[in-house]
C-alpha cells in the first residue's frame, strides 16, 4: 500500500536489543491533514503528527531533504494478534520550503505592505 504524505522531521538512532546487540533504526513524523472542528464549540487542533518507525537505511536516504512530500509504501503485518503498520521505503517526491510559521507569517506581512 502506496501514499502520498509529508514527513516534517527524519532521525535515526540507536539502541541495545532484548540480546543485548546495538541495532541502528529510524523514525519520521508526517504531518495528517488539518483536522475539522474537534468540539461542539467548532475549536479546531489544526494537524496531528504521526511517528513511524523506518528502517535506518531508508530513513538515511531522506535527512536532510525534509520537509518534503513523500511516496511512503507502507506493509501491515500481525504481530501477537494485533495488525502493524510498517513503512518499508520513503521517497522524496518534492521538498517543501518551510513550514515554519514565523517565516509564513513574516512572508504574509510583506505582502500587506
Amino acid at each position: 500500500m502506496k501514499h502520498q504524505e509529508v514527513v516534517i522531521y527524519a532521525h535515526t538512532y540507536d539502541f541495545k536489543n532484548d540480546e543485548g546487540k546495538l541495532v541502528q533504526s529510524g523514525e519520521i513524523h508526517i504531518l495528517s491533514k488539518k483536522q475539522s472542528s474537534s468540539n461542539e464549540k467548532g475549536v479546531s487542533n489544526g494537524h496531528k503528527i504521526a511517528q513511524v518507525e523506518v528502517p535506518f537505511e531508508v530513513v538515511q536516504k531522506i535527512i536532510g531533504q525534509v520537509p518534503a512530500v513523500c511516496d511512503i509504501e507502507y506493509e501491515i503485518n500481525v504481530v501477537n494478534k494485533a495488525l502493524v503498520l510498517l513503512s518499508r521505503n520513503v521517497q522524496v517526491i518534492k521538498q517543501i520550503e518551510s513550514l515554519n510559521i514565523l517565516e509564513e507569517k513574516d512572508r504574509l506581512a510583506e505582502e500587506l505592505l
